[in-house]
């Protein structure tokens, strides 16, 4: 079936975006951060402090592990569907998993969409669902899947790379138990594309899909979407995958640029014919996006984990609607020049420069940060709403991939909006939620249908073994549970 064909975004403009869009139009040299005769000097360690321990400490308790499970990047739930979370696979799967008892299902495989993946590591694949609210009744359910431009391959350097598709499939007699059916398969079952987005590089592409917790947004789908890839949104980079110059990213780059769906938080409705808004802007790579549960007491307000360039990670929110966040502007609180276009192993050129919370004016700064001494791409989480863990109720939950790209050295992370930390002597506002490093690279973070969280991780990084891991956030271990604390 053909694609839907859209009219351009529209934008919901807040006050923020507005002041900085006059700012965009009377200054290109702070809009574009670019190089010049008084280029400044980069600042080589932004955040000196470290991330210490939380005064909240929990343990993860393995739920699940290996049996095809590969690369586990996001967790949700059926609405009605108790003790079951929803696990999506970087190769295609999504498994039913058994809370209780670790028992999994496949009750869909998406695997043949999708690009042929980079083995040891990509960022395109099978990458977000979620089910529709009136899923009980009309059985829809909505996928995420990087899948080929139509008569190419979509090799990793080639440009434009992909389509970032969203799927809508019906799934038969929805009340039945997931544990018990067999799976749906393209080859089998219908699916309706909703939206599409031509990728330009293979890297950065967001990939979050949810539907929004309030009365007034419960039937409208919120999509996460990266700048578009190679480094520092900027046209002519060169690129990871030896894709270079690199196109699209003109001007101040697609963050930035209005007239395209990249960098962006967009919200439709999926049932509709009309054309994505553009909620937020101004993202690099905002993986991971959630809505604060408000059927669960929580505010409905959305936050997401912006993964940085080279310096900074960022957790935003609650994300104001029609906000600029800032990149390429600024990485964090930071102002960011994207240097030349060369690459120097992962990182490029560009740099950060000054501290400037709230400069330049029209700019949202994020609510907690931290910098590439403690880890290296932030992994966006949910604001814990379940009963399990009075102790963490409200409190925003995410974590970081590693603190390399070859070492499993991943964190679970939570944000304390009330510390006042010196930076030089402790990272401000992050804080380890279960001691320190876990020896696992973390993919993603999950949430069940009554807020319980899971972590999502595997033992390798990539989608080339069986080697996933759903684990459960836990005050104490059971004494016979693979427990890490």
């Amino acid at each position: 079936m053909q694609p839907h064909t859209h009219a351009g975004p529209r934008l919901i403009l807040g006050l923020t975006g507005l002041a900085f869009s006059l700012v965009l139009a009377g200054s290109a040299g702070i809009a574009t951060a670019g190089p010049s005769n008084n280029a400044p000097e980069p600042i080589d360690d932004p955040i000196p402090g470290h991330i210490d321990d939380g005064a909240i400490q929990l343990e993860l308790q393995t739920i699940a592990e290996g049996d095809g499970l590969t690369a586990p990047n996001w967790g949700t739930y059926a609405p009605g569907i108790a003790d079951v979370l929803f696990v999506v696979d970087q190769d295609g799967p999504l498994w039913a998993v058994n809370t209780e008892t670790g028992a999994k299902n496949r009750v869909l495989d998406v695997g043949s969409l999708l690009v042929p993946l980079i083995l040891d590591a990509d960022e395109r694949g099978f990458l977000g669902a979620a089910f529709h609210p009136d899923f009980a009744v009309n059985g829809l359910l909505y996928t995420m899947t990087s899948e080929p431009i139509p008569g190419t391959a979509s090799t990793p350097d080639q440009q434009p790379n992909h389509l970032a598709t969203v799927r809508e499939w019906t799934v038969p007699n929805p009340g039945m138990d997931p544990l018990a059916r067999g799976a749906i398969t393209p080859q089998e079952s219908a699916s309706r594309v909703v939206l599409t987005i031509e990728e330009p590089q293979f890297n950065h592409n967001g990939g979050a899909i949810f539907f929004g917790t309030t009365a007034a947004d419960r039937h409208l789908l919120y999509i996460t979407s990266g700048d578009g890839g190679c480094a520092d949104d900027q046209f002519g980079q060169q690129g990871l995958a030896g894709e270079g110059p690199c196109i699209s990213h003109e001007g101040a780059g697609n963050a930035q640029n209005l007239s395209n769906l990249l960098g962006k938080i967009l919200r439709m409705d999926p049932q509709a014919s009309a054309a994505p808004e553009i909620y937020a802007y101004g993202f690099r790579n905002p993986f991971r996006a959630s809505s604060d549960r408000a059927d669960l007491g929580g505010t409905g307000l959305i936050w997401t984990a912006d993964v940085g360039q080279n310096s900074i990670e960022e957790v935003d929110g609650p994300i104001q609607q029609g906000g600029n966040y800032g990149w390429r502007v600024k990485e964090g609180t930071f102002q960011f020049n994207p240097g030349g276009t060369e690459l120097m192993g992962f990182a490029s050129d560009g740099f950060v420069y000054a501290d400037t919370p709230g400069f330049p004016p029209g700019l949202i700064d994020p609510v907690a940060q931290y910098d590439h001494d403690e880890g290296v791409a932030t992994i966006g989480g949910f604001v814990y709403r379940g009963s399990g863990l009075p102790e963490l109720y409200g409190t925003y939950v995410f974590g970081d991939y590693s603190d390399g790209f070859h070492s499993a050295n991943g964190r679970v992370l939570y944000v304390d909006e009330t510390d006042t930390a010196d930076p030089r002597d402790r990272t401000p506002k992050v804080f380890n939620l279960v001691n320190g490093h876990i020896n696992l690279f973390v993919l993603g973070i999950g949430e069940d249908l009554d807020g319980e969280l899971y972590v999502l991780a595997n033992k390798s990084g990539g989608p080339d073994e069986e080697r996933g891991v759903v684990m459960k956030l836990v005050s104490e271990c059971a004494d016979d549970a693979d427990c890490r604390h």
